[in-house]
């Protein structure tokens, strides 16, 4: 995978209006996975019974949904030169 995506992992960044924290990098995609920690809300288990309160999460694919360039949330976290070496990367089959 990318290690320039792991090496994001801690960052903060602005989505949605909500303050979050990248989390997490899901090779399938890859998508990103943040957490707003200031934010919680009931968690339901497998039989849609209330279970517990959990951070807010927030899953995102890297590409914009055209797939033609990088999701807004992840460009704000890179300089302009990682943004065009990851674009490449991740356009090249």
């Amino acid at each position: 995978m990318i290690p320039q995506l792991y090496n994001l992992i801690g960052q903060k960044v602005r989505h949605e209006q909500r303050d979050c924290i990248l989390i997490e990098v899901l090779e399938d995609g890859p998508h990103l996975v943040f957490q707003c920690p200031g934010e919680k809300k009931i968690q339901c288990n497998q039989y849609g019974n209330a279970h517990r309160r959990t951070h807010t999460t927030y899953t995102i694919h890297c590409l914009n949904e055209m797939k033609t360039d990088l999701h807004p949330v992840l460009k704000s976290l890179l300089t302009e030169e990682h943004q065009h070496e990851l674009l490449e990367k991740l356009l090249t089959p």
